[in-house]
């Protein structure tokens, strides 16, 4: 299937000849002329809800039972707050032009963001929300982040599209289960492996010499990487997690991977970072993250994650995302159809958000070709696939058919080889747990915040809108709230009997006045020298607490806790702090009433 024809929207959105004024400049549009229009928007204040929108997004991934939850009026919001923005006046009315001629055409529309100050790079353009059509702009039309390039014509690939899938697993970190990563882009891919338009090959522990020596080696068309990844805020720039020479984290910056990439010949024309904050980029340089500073140094296309992602919506994603290139549709298309594969995913879900894409030039990457007979080619046999074979993948071009069909061969463990080493693994996950945990990387050392899967499963489960508590006959075994850091005391819903026992759980991040010091999460502030706000002396200032109402019982939450109730009443829950006035931001509760 040939490539849908698209029309562009390019516009360039730059800072302003005043503090907080920007200007939008309308680059290219369909039959509407080349407008601007300048605007005033609190960046600050945007990214400083950027970490409760992403807890929003991946506590989504659990079916809300509303037409509208909690979680996407706060998604909402910031997509209506930057397209209100963004598309006023003139530019609006091109957009609305734009995409109804290109609909008479029978063409998509490419909306096209070329951010030209690094604090507009930071915001989650994906969430742009039309309040007229009451549409997502990138669930309808294909959203890319653009960086100048000159056109390049697509590489012409006789099938199969190689794609280099490699996985870092460092001691220190979280393990991953290497397997069952492994075989959840297997599955995505399979259709495509079996009938020979896509060739999946594997580098496992990746390391940097292990990666150098595979891209010398042979031509790869994508890289796939599935690991931990960051955002270094000492040196401004997003980072990788490659495995060391001891096996330990070894974080290679965007720079120094572009300058690897490069070695190969030819460049490969897309990489996909399925890793947490792969995305995400700094406030202050407008290519630091990992995602951007690949596309500005010659990568035509990456794909990144804005946010962390669950496992069913990655899989989902790479799935529609790889089936959509395999029918060499262009990546931008490529990219939305993994946004709606993500939609089916999971009702309610709003991870569709997450995936970003930086895009040199057009859409256009390759030009897949078939090759003479392919569509009858017996590369991959029925045994091959079938997992009782011992998961031995199907030979691929350029190896002998023997060493897929020897089961010694099979499962001789030989590094960047095809053949599936031994890997001790680790139940599968289930449900929405997070695919990744948060890095924070710090000037002098990297400090994994390692959150138990069964917390933040709570979390995901039940950031808004949970079981409604009661009375005394209310017997809800899981209750959550929202608790603004500004507001006194909340009630939780729950009812707590004599002897009931409470895993209480808090996730979020706020902030005690309006400096980036003052930073805190439901542990609080634990190193503040003024402790006369504090309600308990001994907890972090602005910590969550709770207390049983009618009782003076008052006991530290902080990010988790488990509390046996010593008499019966109302569960409240709140902040280590008497002094509200300059705080902002919210956590947010999950409690689960043991039976």
């Amino acid at each position: 299937m040939a490539a849908m024809s698209s029309a562009v929207m390019e516009l360039e959105i730059a800072p302003g000849t005043q503090p907080g004024s920007f200007v939008t400049r309308v680059l290219q549009s369909v039959g509407a002329g080349e407008p601007s229009e300048s605007f005033q928007l609190d960046i600050d204040q945007l990214l400083a809800r950027l970490s409760f929108l992403e807890a929003s997004v991946l506590a989504s991934a659990v079916a809300a039972r509303r037409v509208m939850s909690d979680k996407e009026t706060v998604l909402q919001d910031v997509g209506r707050r930057l397209f209100e923005a963004a598309f006023t006046g003139s530019v609006g009315t091109a957009y609305r032009t734009s995409a109804a001629l290109a609909a008479e055409r029978g063409e998509g529309l490419q909306v096209s963001l070329r951010l030209s100050a690094p604090g507009l790079a930071a915001l989650p353009w994906e969430a742009l929300y039309d309040p007229v059509t009451q549409r997502y702009i990138c669930r309808k039309d294909p959203l890319v982040r653009s960086v100048p390039a000159p056109h390049a014509p697509p590489l012409e690939v006789t099938r199969p599209l190689r794609v280099l899938g490699m996985i870092s697993s460092p001691r220190g970190l979280e393990p991953l289960d290497v397997a069952t990563e492994r075989d959840r882009l297997e599955e995505a891919l399979q259709p495509h492996i079996a009938d020979g338009r896509v060739e999946l090959r594997w580098l496992d522990d990746l390391t940097w010499d292990g990666l150098h020596a595979k891209l010398l080696e042979e031509q790869w068309h994508v890289l796939h990487f599935i690991g931990h990844g960051a955002y270094d805020s000492a040196t401004e720039e997003g980072v990788l997690a490659f495995v060391g020479r001891d096996g330990r984290a070894d974080f290679a910056p965007a720079s120094a991977l572009a300058d690897l990439l490069d070695e190969a010949e030819p460049t490969p024309r897309l990489v996909v970072l399925n890793s947490c904050q792969s995305g995400a980029s700094g406030a202050t340089d407008l290519f630091s993250g990992t995602a951007a500073a690949l596309a500005r140094s010659g990568i035509r296309a990456v794909a990144a994650m804005q946010f962390s992602i669950s496992d069913p919506a990655a899989l989902a994603f790479a799935r529609g995302f790889y089936t959509a290139l395999a029918h060499n549709r262009r990546v931008d298309e490529a990219v939305r159809s993994g946004r709606i594969g993500i939609l089916g995913a999971g009702r309610g879900t709003l991870e569709w958000v997450t995936p970003v894409l930086y895009l040199r030039g057009d859409g256009n990457l390759f030009d897949l070709r078939p090759t003479s007979g392919q569509e009858h080619s017996s590369r991959t046999s029925p045994a091959a696939l079938d997992p009782s074979h011992g998961g031995a993948e199907p030979p691929v071009a350029g190896e002998r058919a023997d060493a897929a069909s020897d089961p010694a061969r099979a499962d001789e463990p030989t590094g960047t080889s095809n053949a599936r080493p031994d890997v001790p693994t680790k139940p599968a996950a289930t449900g929405s747990r997070a695919r990744r945990r948060w890095l924070i990387v710090g000037a002098t050392a990297v400090t994994a915040v390692v959150v138990g899967a069964g917390v933040l499963l709570a979390v995901a489960q039940g950031l808004f809108g949970g079981t409604d508590g009661g009375g005394p006959e209310d017997q809800a075994s899981t209750f959550d709230l929202s608790v603004p850091l500004d507001t006194d005391w909340v009630e939780a819903g729950l009812y707590c009997m004599l002897g009931d026992e409470l895993e209480i759980q808090a996730s979020g991040r706020g902030w005690l006045d309006e400096t980036r010091e003052s930073e805190i999460d439901p542990d609080g502030l634990t190193t503040d020298a003024t402790t006369d706000t504090r309600i308990l002396p001994d907890v972090g200032t602005g910590a969550v607490i709770g207390r049983l109402e009618g009782t003076p019982d008052i006991f530290p939450i902080g990010t988790g806790t488990t509390y046996e109730c010593p008499a019966q009443g109302d569960l409240l829950v709140g902040v280590n702090d008497t002094d509200l006035a300059d705080n902002s931001g919210e956590f947010a509760i999950f409690i689960t009433r043991n039976q």
